[in-house]
């Protein structure tokens, strides 16, 4: 199963909104780097601690859509 990285939340509340969003309409995501920023909480600033929405390859189009308010913001 191949991930493709689309977006990379600005904040801990926008991992939660997206990751339920993902959840709803049944799309196969990863957030990468989730767990370590609950290690160490704090605003995204670097690569440390950014989280990645990854989704599956054939659902890129669909998730796109979906985020499309996220991008415009």
């Amino acid at each position: 199963m191949n991930m493709i990285p689309i977006y990379t939340m600005q904040s801990e509340p926008e991992a939660a909104v997206i990751s339920s969003l993902m959840t709803a309409y049944n799309i196969h995501f990863i957030i990468s780097g989730r767990g370590f920023s609950s290690m160490y909480p704090g605003a995204i600033s670097n690569s440390l601690n950014e989280q990645i929405l990854m989704v599956r390859a054939d659902q890129v189009e669909l998730a796109k859509t979906l985020l499309e308010p996220f991008f415009s913001s």
